[in-house]
């Protein structure tokens, strides 16, 4: 076999002629895109979506506090469950599925034939609702209660003597689920046995929306589902004051299974140790070396000398702790010595331990300017027109609240559920630094500490922003 070399060809490019253009174009350009037609958009729409009003979004909060055991989450509480696993002597799950809102003349869509339908009464409401047992769950709890293997057994209704046991099983789940309720919510009472979804249904008012709440159970081995038909009247007063127990001890369970959503948000802890009342307009007037009067400091930062002081959380609308100052190595610390649950004193009111302000002190709060007067030529206000001038005007019509605040620190939910009585916080603050002047928790200046005639007063040093 030969061998075959390569050859390289030498081409001279400057002898390659372009090829001519087609007609209609122009040389060395690409022909011209056509242009794309405009592509229409459509509205996209879900279809079968249920719709759910307002007021509905609100009865189905209104449910979780009349049956506090049965969570937005789905979870069944332990008390239920357990009281249900000691009489089965087998293991119960039950998870809360879906809540829907219908008319009774719908109900047959969602009760079975045949049944267990018990009428609930809703003491005090004068309405009625019904709890349904499926059949099968209902057969399978009877064998068992009495001491069978539970087997599965035929789709037939109950007799006397098993609906007399059914019975037994869900009044003894009432009694679990009453405990946990507020004195002034609805209690669920079993009424009677219906036999017919046609006699559940007189019992019914035609006219009322039903709430269904329908619950998966898993007996053992045996999966079912019940239902609650809550009617709507009895939703709209379920709902406890605010100021209730059972809201303040859902507040405190929810706090701590959920604080750790919230560890990496922190928001500040304020120590406050004394507060005024201003108008707006005189906080929008408010410049540097300006003079606040204030009354009833609780601490003296500026002589090195503690006290006490309200720690605020963000807006501090639920409650505060109270704690004392203290300096130590030059440092102020605060120690919670108790957890107050409701708004502090309004502003002017005595603090613990102080004398209550005399009425030439607190006129003497609401000056603002106590040194020299701005000048005219200087002030922004006197370049406003009339118009403007007018509306500043009703900024006066707006009371604010200055906080004093010695110092404040960045707290994470779940340090906010482990603060007990004795808690230190460091305030990082030192002896003759600046304190802040907050409203709402918004820091708009820092001042330090005079007396002028007599009166404790702020010195503006710088203002926020």
């Amino acid at each position: 076999m030969s061998d075959k070399s390569e050859r390289t060809m030498m081409i001279d490019v400057s002898k390659i002629r372009p090829k001519a253009p087609a007609s209609g174009t122009q040389t060395g350009r690409r022909p011209a895109a056509s242009p794309q037609p405009a592509r229409e958009w459509k509205p996209f729409t879900f279809a079968n979506l249920e719709r759910v009003s307002k007021t509905h979004s609100r009865l189905v909060r209104n449910l979780e506090w009349m049956l506090p055991n049965v969570r937005s989450t789905g979870e069944v509480s332990e008390s239920v469950k357990k009281r249900l696993s000691d009489m089965l002597d087998e293991k119960i799950s039950l998870q809360a599925e879906y809540v829907h809102f219908i008319h009774p003349s719908k109900l047959k869509r969602y009760v079975g034939n045949p049944t267990f339908l018990g009428v609930l009464a809703p003491i005090p409401n004068k309405a009625r609702g019904l709890l349904e047992v499926e059949i099968g769950l209902a057969h399978w709890a009877i064998d068992t209660l009495l001491g069978g293997t539970g087997e599965a057994v035929g789709l037939r209704p109950l007799t006397d003597i098993e609906e007399g046991v059914m019975t037994f099983v869900v009044l003894e789940t009432l009694k679990a689920l009453a405990p946990s309720l507020d004195s002034s919510l609805p209690k669920l009472r079993l009424e009677t046995i219906a036999p017919s979804l046609e006699e559940a249904m007189s019992a019914l008012s035609e006219d009322e929306t039903l709430a269904v709440v329908q619950l998966k159970a898993i007996f053992g081995g045996h999966t079912g589902y019940v239902r609650l038909f809550v009617p709507e009247s009895v939703l709209a007063v379920a709902e406890p004051a605010p100021d209730a127990l059972v809201r303040r001890q859902r507040r405190a369970v929810d706090a701590v299974e959920h604080a750790s959503r919230l560890s990496n948000v922190k928001v500040w802890l304020r120590a406050v140790i004394g507060q005024v009342e201003i108008s707006a307009g005189d906080l929008a007037e408010l410049r540097e070396r300006d003079v606040v009067l204030v009354d009833g400091l609780s601490a003296r930062p500026d002589e090195g000398q503690g006290g006490t002081a309200q720690l605020k959380l963000g807006l501090a609308r639920t409650g505060y702790l109270a704690a004392d100052i203290a300096l130590e190595s030059d440092r102020f610390l605060a120690t919670v010595t108790a957890i107050q649950i409701g708004e502090p004193p309004p502003p002017g009111a005595p603090i613990e331990g102080e004398e209550p302000a005399s009425e030439g002190d607190a006129r003497q709060d609401e000056q603002m300017a106590l040194g020299d007067g701005p000048d005219e030529s200087t002030n922004p206000g006197a370049q406003m027109d009339e118009g403007q001038a007018e509306g500043a005007d009703l900024l006066n019509d707006v009371p604010l609240q200055i906080a004093v605040e010695i110092g404040r620190l960045p707290i994470t939910a779940e340090e906010v559920v482990s603060i007990k009585v004795g808690h230190v916080f460091d305030l990082n603050r030192q002896v003759g630094e600046p304190l802040d002047l907050s409203v709402n928790g918004k820091i708009v200046a820092r001042g330090e500490l005079v007396e002028i005639e007599g009166n404790l007063g702020i010195r503006i040093v710088s203002l926020a922003g």
